[in-house]
């Protein structure tokens, strides 16, 4: 008996979960790391054109020649915020390492005071490069941190590779995985199976969300079991539109991002 009431108990809990609202949780910390990407992709070569850039939220850009580091400095328009958009705050820290030669490089970019919409995020990504094109990047415990103090920590290895089409667009697609414990102490996995695709035109206009490509998230449950989720990132008619399909455990389908 004291071992059927166990697994019954545990049972409980996995019928309790709230499927919707995990895959909500899942797609902020896909959000979270996809949001800055971006600003890590330009070289320290193309800050140096800043004029000629088109920096999402324009913030205030500060470049010091002697540390070789550049910072994104975020104020908030009220515009953006009014119209619920995709708004930063704080800054962007990025270093580039004065001791490689070309064409390897390192460099680094961290968080400081930074929120993207209302979530806190705190810690540094690592990127270097043996290729103008492609880049990997390792980041240990960076962590997400919601209005309600709820705290999720990841840590992640990826490679991403910049490719241009025939008409000059820029694209930057990216393969890897992150693992982390979420805010009630379950471990998860996102995964990029198959490669996702961001166009550098939509990061410009600041559209966060892949164009194309598939993430598996897996969570863990009581007694070792996991469960997944399949998402696709499915291109809409619109230049940078995109539609977030989710496949929860139990088979329902989940719109991430109903369009409005």
């Amino acid at each position: 008996m004291p071992i059927l009431m166990s697994c019954k108990e545990e049972e409980d809990k996995v019928i309790q979960t709230d499927l919707p609202t995990e895959a909500n949780d899942l797609f902020r910390i896909s959000k979270a790391w996809n949001e800055s990407l971006y600003f890590a992709m330009i070289s320290w070569e193309e800050y140096q054109q800043i004029d000629s850039l088109k920096l999402p939220n324009d913030p205030i850009v500060h470049i010091n020649q002697q540390s070789k580091e550049v910072t994104l400095e975020f104020i908030a328009d009220s515009v953006s915020i009014k119209a619920n958009k995709n708004y930063r705050l704080g800054k962007l820290i990025i270093s580039y390492d004065t001791t490689v030669l070309s064409p390897n490089r390192k460099w680094s970019m961290e968080f400081e005071d930074y929120f993207f919409r209302t979530d806190a995020i705190y810690g540094k990504r690592n990127f270097s490069s043996d290729d103008s094109l492609v880049f990997s990047e390792e980041f240990t415990d960076i962590i997400v941190k919601t209005e309600k103090e709820l705290s999720t920590t990841f840590s992640g290895n990826f490679v991403h590779a910049e490719s241009y089409a025939e008409d000059s667009t820029r694209s930057i697609s990216s393969i890897g995985r992150m693992t982390g414990v979420n805010p009630v102490g379950r471990n998860f996995e996102i995964i990029l199976d198959s490669p996702t695709t961001h166009s550098v035109f939509c990061y410009q206009q600041n559209e966060i969300i892949p164009k194309t490509g598939k993430e598996t998230w897996i969570v863990s449950r009581a007694g070792n079991s996991i469960v997944n989720y399949t998402t696709t990132y499915d291109p809409l008619q619109d230049t940078c539109r995109v539609a977030v399909n989710t496949i929860l455990p139990d088979g329902r389908k989940l719109l991430m991002n109903p369009i409005q």
